[in-house]
């Protein structure tokens, strides 16, 4: 009977494995003071402190709270882009595909995305942490995210429900209106929340309807 080998330890993989369970770590943790105690909570010093590490480590990790806050950045579109498309597959399900409904259907998740998420819209869209600038490759991802928008555009054209233009364009005109409206609210602009919920369906009706007018693009 031959016995059994004892298993060789890779001692670079294990390391590997434990800054990876580490980063995760501290990206739930950098996710939760966003959530529960808004941007400002968000301090390389209080997500060391969550996790009982060193600023070190976090540091070494994440290279400072740039490299921290872009991690919540791109994390915050990937949770965006998977509303949109959970949207898209129950809309199949319901054969809800025709006409204006798509694009109103990512309109209101769009929306609702940011009232249930106003710290990670804040970090997304606004100016919440103080001096951080997304790098131009997690700008490029982040639009990406919201490449569902040009696709949906492209099918409402292609199908007669919008006269044929520029996909992008439109999707970048009903970007600009959603966000307007969504940023006026999550600053408290607006006092009653129906107000702002008028507004914004107000704001994406308006782009749809001149979309369907053909006015001239805009670029």
């Amino acid at each position: 009977m031959k016995s059994k080998k004892t298993p060789v330890v890779d001692f670079r993989q294990a390391q590997e494995e434990l800054r990876s369970t580490l980063r995760q770590g501290m990206l739930e943790a950098a996710t939760r003071l966003l959530t529960e105690e808004g941007p400002a909570a968000m301090t390389v010093r209080r997500v060391a402190d969550a996790v009982n590490c060193s600023t070190t480590l976090l540091y070494s990790l994440f290279g400072g709270k740039d490299g921290l806050a872009n991690e919540l950045y791109l994390e915050g579109f990937a949770r965006l882009k998977a509303e949109f498309a959970a949207a898209a597959q129950a809309a199949k399900k319901k054969s809800d595909t025709e006409g204006l409904g798509p694009l109103l259907l990512h309109a209101r998740v769009y929306h609702e995305y940011a009232k249930r998420n106003p710290s990670y819209y804040m970090v997304m869209f606004g100016d919440a942490i103080a001096g951080f600038v997304p790098p131009i490759e997690s700008r490029n991802q982040a639009w990406e995210s919201l490449a569902v928008l040009i696709e949906t555009f492209d099918a409402a054209m292609k199908d007669g429900t919008l006269p044929p233009s520029n996909p992008t364009a439109a999707a970048r005109l009903l970007w600009a209106a959603m966000h307007g409206a969504v940023s006026l609210e999550l600053k408290g602009y607006y006092l009653k929340s129906e107000r702002a919920d008028e507004l914004f369906n107000a704001a994406v009706n308006a782009v749809l309807r001149s979309l369907q007018m053909g006015e001239k693009e805009v670029a």
